[in-house]
């Protein structure tokens, strides 16, 4: 069989579990070749935030810091996107309560916090009420019933018995990034 072929019954395979096969070329340098596959049962690492009454867990390794941003490091783009600008760095803030369709704990950026999140080598920072805290935990995807949920991979149950929904990191800056609409969980 050529390459090509064996890539395609591949990337068939992994759609079928729900996963996704990106690849970026570059004539005469190379390509690379990202195999995404969900969670069906995993441990992972957690940054556990609240966004109103709701705890979302953040997987661990995209988290590059969180911090209480100041106002003066704060505006808005001509095309509306709020930015926060770290060091020399500007980056687009999400606020995840209108991605999620929760009422906010915090409306204004000083009283919540950011979390620097590094997707595909870009960083955007996540507005959160606040971190609850971090644990390892045991990942359950989420069943067939419900469905594929936009901007959310999975579940898991945190420390104190409760639930807490995963952020597809991917999904969600994709989401933020082409639409305006709101995820309902």
């Amino acid at each position: 069989m050529n390459g090509v072929f064996c890539l395609m019954i591949a990337q068939k395979n992994i759609e079928k579990l729900k996963g996704r096969v990106t690849i970026d070329s570059v004539h005469g340098r190379g390509s690379r070749f990202t195999l995404r596959i969900p969670l069906t049962l995993a441990i992972m690492e957690a940054m556990v935030i609240r966004i109103g009454e709701s705890k979302f867990a953040v997987p661990l390794l995209a988290v590059k810091e969180s911090f209480r941003p100041d106002s003066t490091n704060i505006s808005n783009t001509m095309d509306g996107l709020e930015v926060v600008r770290v060091r020399e760095d500007v980056l687009p803030i999400y606020r995840l309560h209108e991605l999620f369709g929760r009422e906010p704990g915090s409306q204004t950026l000083e009283d919540g916090i950011l979390i620097i999140i590094e997707n595909r080598e870009k960083q955007v920072c996540f507005f959160a009420d606040e971190i609850v805290g971090q644990q390892q935990a045991v990942i359950k995807g989420l069943s067939s019933y419900i469905g594929k949920v936009q901007g959310i991979t999975g579940c898991m149950i945190l420390g104190d018995g409760e639930i807490g929904l995963i952020i597809d990191i991917e999904g969600i800056v994709e989401m933020a990034q082409v639409t305006n609409s709101k995820i309902l969980v």
